[in-house]
C-alpha cells in the first residue's frame, strides 16, 4: 500500500510539474529566436524607434527619481506624457544593477518579454479550461505563425514571407518594445483576472489588477486591446461588477502616470500621428452593437463560454486591424498595429476552442499530432532563426552619424535646445541630454500647435519661416539632412534651405547649423504687446514679428535662464514692474513661479509657451518649479491609498482565514 501511494503521489507530482515544463520550453525556443539580443548593446536597425526607447531609460537611469517634468522633447512635456513607463524603469533599472549599458539593457529585457509572452499566453489558456496539449499547440503556434502574414497581403510583404517572424519584426526592425511588452500583460492580465473571479482571494486580485495595470503601462495600444479583452470575458463569463471594481483599483495603482490630462493629450495628437483619423461616431456604434448581437447569440445559442470569450475577443482585435486593411476604414487611430494583439487573440482562441469543441482525443493520438505538429514547425523555426540573426546584428554606435552628433550636441551645446530630423532625434538622447524641439512620441506633446510647426521645419520651402519658428521655439541649431546623409529617413522635403546658414559642426555629409537668435537663453524680458496676441498660421510667421523683435532688441534687459533640476529653473534679470518674462517652456498648469520670494502668475501665450508676470522693479529672481498641480497631487495620493488599502486588506484577509483554521 505504501508503495502504491507512493507511485501515484509521485505521478500527480509529474502531472503537476508539466505546465510549467511546457511553459519554459516555450521560452526557451522563443528565447533562440532572441539569443542575440542579449548580448549585444545596438543592432544595426537604426532606423528603429528604439532609440527613443534606451533614451528614456537613459534618462531614468541618469535622472531618477526626478520624473516629474520631462524637459527634452517638445519644449518640455510631463513626464507621464512621454510614453507609458513600465518598460524604461525595467530597463533603467536592469543597467543600473548589472553595470552594463543602456542599449545592452533594453535589448536583454525585451528578448526576455518577448520570449515569455508565448509562455504567458501558455498559461492563459490552461487557466481558461484548455487542456494541456491544447494550450501548447496555441501557445507554439503563436510563436511562429501570424495570422496577419496569412490574412494580409500588406504585412506578409512587409514582414517577409507567409511564415515570416512578424512579432519579432516588431520587435527589432521597428524597435517597438514596449508594444510587445504589452501583448506579454495582456495575456497575463486575461489569464489572472479569470483566476481571481474564480477563487475570490485577495491575491489573485491584487494579481490580476496589476497585469492590468502593467499592460496600461507598457504601451497605449495594449491598453486598449485590454479594454476590448476584458469586455469580451464580461459578455462571455459575466462578473461585470467585480470585473469592474477590479479596473476601476488596476486605474488607481496606474493614475499617476495615466492621468486625465494625459488621456486626454494622447486623445488630442492620436488623430494626427501614423495617418490622419477622423472619427466615425456612426460605424463605432455599429461595431459595437455588434459586439453585443455576438455576445447575445452566443448565450441563446448555449455555446461554452470558452469559445464565446474567443470570439468576441478575436472580433474586437480582428475587427479593427482587418477593417483597416481590407475595408481601408479607420475605427481608431492607427488601426493597423492591433494586427498583433489580432495574432494573439486567434490562438488563444484557437487553444480555447479545441479544448471545448468536440470529444476528448485519446492519449496516444494526443502524443502523435503534438509530435507532428512540433516536427512541421521545426523548418519554420529555423527560417525564423536564420531572419533573426539577419536582424540582429550588431554595429558600432560610436561610427554612427547619430551617436556622433548626440554626443557632439551633449559636450558643445549642453543645455540648449536644438531640432534633429528623423533617426537623429530618436536616438539624440540615448547619448544625451540634449533637448530639442522634436521627440519621440508624437502622440505626447502637450502644446498641439508644435505639430503645425514641425510641418512647416519639414516641408516648408521658406527658410524665414523655418528660422522664425526655430527662433520663436528656443532652438540654437538645426541638425541638415542632406541626401547625402547617413540619417535613414531624409525628412526635410526643402534640405536646401539650409544653404546659407552657419556651420558649427560638420561630419563628411552630417552638419550642424546654427539658427541666429538674440540670446541662447530661453527667458526673455518682454512688454504685454510683444506677446503673440492670436495663433499665427504655421505657414506664415508674419504675426510673430513684434515678438521676434523683442526676442533680439538689445535694449531690452537682459534674462538669464538656468535649469536647477530636471523640474525646477531660475531666471535673473534686471526688470521694471511693466516687464514680463516669456519663457520659451511649454506651459502646464502644475508649473509654479516666485519672483522675489513671492508668488507670480504664469500663463501660456499664444505659442502655448509659459508667460511670468514677476512685477519686479530692479534685479529680480524668478524661481519656477513644476509638481505637476492638483491633479498629480490627488493622482498620487489615490494611488497610495490604493496601494495601503490593498496591504491592509490581504492582511485582515490573513488573519481572518488563520482564525477559521484554529476554531
Amino acid at each position: 500500500m505504501e508503495s502504491k501511494t507512493g507511485i501515484g503521489g509521485q505521478r500527480s507530482g509529474i502531472r503537476a510539474a508539466w505546465p510549467a515544463a511546457l511553459a519554459a520550453a516555450l521560452f526557451l525556443m522563443n528565447a533562440l529566436l532572441t539569443a542575440t539580443l542579449f548580448r549585444i548593446g545596438y543592432s544595426t536597425e537604426m532606423g528603429s524607434i528604439e532609440g527613443a526607447f534606451i533614451g528614456l531609460a537613459r534618462y531614468i537611469r541618469d535622472h531618477f527619481p526626478d520624473l516629474s517634468w520631462f524637459p527634452l522633447w517638445y519644449g518640455g512635456i510631463p513626464y507621464p506624457d512621454s510614453y507609458p513607463p513600465l518598460l524604461h524603469l525595467a530597463v533603467a533599472g536592469t543597467g543600473a544593477l548589472f553595470h552594463i549599458s543602456t542599449g545592452l539593457a533594453y535589448h536583454a529585457v525585451t528578448a526576455a518579454i518577448y520570449a515569455a509572452a508565448p509562455a504567458a499566453l501558455f498559461w492563459t489558456a490552461w487557466r481558461l479550461g484548455a487542456n494541456r496539449a491544447a494550450a501548447f499547440v496555441g501557445a507554439l503556434l503563436y510563436s511562429l505563425i501570424s495570422p496577419s502574414c496569412l490574412l494580409v497581403r500588406e504585412v506578409r510583404i512587409d514582414a517577409g514571407g507567409w511564415f515570416a517572424a512578424r512579432r519579432l519584426q516588431t520587435l527589432v526592425h521597428y524597435g517597438e518594445g514596449p508594444h510587445v511588452t504589452s501583448l506579454l500583460f495582456l495575456a497575463l492580465a486575461i489569464g489572472l483576472l479569470h483566476v481571481a473571479l474564480e477563487k475570490r482571494r485577495p491575491v489573485w486580485y491584487v494579481l490580476a489588477a496589476l497585469a492590468m495595470a502593467a499592460t496600461v503601462l507598457s504601451n497605449w495600444i495594449g491598453g486598449f486591446a485590454l479594454a476590448v479583452a476584458v469586455a469580451a470575458y464580461v459578455a462571455a463569463y459575466g462578473g461585470l461588477a467585480r470585473t469592474a471594481a477590479l479596473a476601476a483599483y488596476a486605474y488607481a495603482l496606474a493614475l499617476p502616470w495615466v492621468s486625465p490630462s494625459t488621456v486626454a493629450t494622447i486623445r488630442a495628437n492620436a488623430p494626427f500621428v501614423g495617418g490622419r483619423f477622423v472619427p466615425n461616431l456612426a460605424a463605432e456604434a455599429a461595431f459595437g452593437a455588434a459586439f453585443l448581437a455576438l455576445a447575445w447569440i452566443g448565450w441563446r445559442l448555449r455555446l461554452d463560454a470558452r469559445v464565446r470569450f474567443a470570439a468576441l475577443f478575436l472580433y474586437g482585435t480582428g475587427g479593427i486591424a482587418l477593417g483597416s486593411y481590407w475595408l481601408h476604414f479607420s475605427l481608431l487611430p492607427q488601426p493597423q498595429r492591433y494586427h498583433l494583439e489580432m495574432d494573439l487573440a486567434v490562438w488563444l482562441g484557437a487553444a480555447l476552442a479545441l479544448s471545448a469543441v468536440g470529444r476528448p482525443w485519446p492519449a496516444p493520438t494526443v502524443r502523435i499530432a503534438l509530435v507532428t505538429l512540433v516536427a512541421l514547425c521545426v523548418p519554420i523555426f529555423l527560417h525564423q532563426r536564420s531572419m533573426a540573426r539577419d536582424m540582429e546584428r550588431p554595429i558600432e554606435i560610436r561610427s554612427t552619424a547619430e551617436y556622433e552628433i548626440s554626443t557632439w550636441l551633449g559636450t558643445h551645446m549642453a543645455g540648449r535646445r536644438v531640432f534633429a530630423p528623423g533617426s537623429i532625434g530618436f536616438w539624440m538622447n540615448a547619448f544625451s541630454d540634449t533637448a530639442m524641439l522634436n521627440g519621440g512620441f508624437d502622440n505626447g506633446m502637450r502644446n498641439t500647435f508644435l505639430q503645425h510647426v514641425q510641418y512647416q521645419i519639414y516641408a516648408g520651402d521658406r527658410q524665414r519661416v523655418m528660422l522664425d519658428w526655430l527662433d520663436a521655439f528656443g532652438c540654437d541649431a538645426i541638425v541638415g539632412d542632406w541626401p547625402a546623409s547617413h540619417e535613414v529617413y531624409h525628412p526635410y522635403a526643402h534640405p536646401e534651405r539650409m544653404t546659407g546658414l552657419t556651420e558649427i559642426w560638420r561630419g563628411g555629409p552630417e552638419v550642424i547649423y546654427a539658427v541666429p537668435r538674440g540670446t541662447s537663453s530661453l527667458a526673455h524680458a518682454v512688454r504685454i504687446d510683444d506677446l503673440p496676441r492670436v495663433r499665427p498660421p504655421a505657414y506664415d510667421t508674419a504675426l510673430l514679428a513684434p515678438y521676434l523683435r523683442a526676442l533680439h532688441d538689445p535694449a531690452r534687459p537682459a534674462a538669464s535662464f538656468r535649469w536647477t533640476s530636471q523640474h525646477s529653473a531660475v531666471i535673473q534679470a534686471n526688470l521694471q514692474p511693466a516687464d514680463l518674462l516669456s519663457v520659451q517652456v511649454t506651459w502646464d498648469a502644475g508649473w509654479r513661479a516666485r519672483a522675489n520670494g513671492r508668488p507670480a502668475r504664469t500663463w501660456a501665450d499664444a505659442l502655448g509657451q509659459m508667460a511670468v508676470e514677476p512685477r519686479c522693479a530692479g534685479p529680480c529672481t524668478v524661481e519656477l518649479s513644476y509638481d505637476g498641480g492638483a491633479e498629480m497631487r490627488i493622482a498620487c495620493w489615490v494611488s497610495r491609498l490604493a496601494l495601503a488599502g490593498v496591504v491592509l486588506w490581504m492582511l485582515l484577509w490573513r488573519k481572518s482565514s488563520a482564525s477559521t483554521r484554529t476554531n
